[in-house]
Parts: structure tokens; C-alpha cells; sequence
């Protein structure tokens, strides 16, 4: 992905409501049936998570991988994926 791709996925997904919210369930069966779902429909999913600042990377290194997803922006609590480009 280039720069000019990823800075219009960052803008659109500025304006972007979050989708899911990680729980204290984490990553299980369901959520990530919801993420594939959504992902699938728009093309990018953005989640909130409650989770501490070291706990974080896991997270999105975690997310990466089952769901085959590049991370285009985390603000905050809250991280934004789109679907990795073939």
C-alpha cells in the first residue's frame, strides 16, 4: 500500500464510527465472524478496545494475523484495519 492509498483510508476512516468494541472476551469466534462480515461489506473495520498502552501491539500484531488485515491508523483506544492488498 502506498502513501496516497493510506492517507484517503485514513480520512475516510476519521469520519468512520467504530464497528465492534474488544471486550473482555478479546478475539473470540464471534467478534471475528462480525469483523470478516463487516470487512467484507466495506472493505475496512474499527475497533475500540479497553486494553492497557503495552498490551496494545499484541493486539494489533494478534488481529493481523487471524484476520489478514493492515493496521492504517490507531488513535487512542481505538485502531482502524483494512483488508490486506493482494
Amino acid at each position: 500500500m502506498n502513501g496516497k492509498e493510506r492517507r484517503k483510508l485514513k480520512s475516510i476512516a476519521k469520519v468512520r464510527s467504530v464497528d465492534l468494541k474488544i471486550g473482555k472476551k478479546g478475539l473470540s469466534d464471534a467478534f471475528l465472524q462480525e469483523a470478516s462480515r463487516i470487512l467484507l461489506k466495506d472493505g475496512m473495520v474499527k475497533f475500540s478496545h479497553s486494553m492497557l498502552r503495552e498490551e496494545r501491539d499484541d493486539l494489533i500484531s494478534s488481529i493481523e494475523k487471524l484476520m489478514s488485515v493492515n493496521l492504517i491508523e490507531k488513535v487512542g483506544k481505538t485502531l482502524t484495519f483494512s483488508k490486506t492488498s493482494s
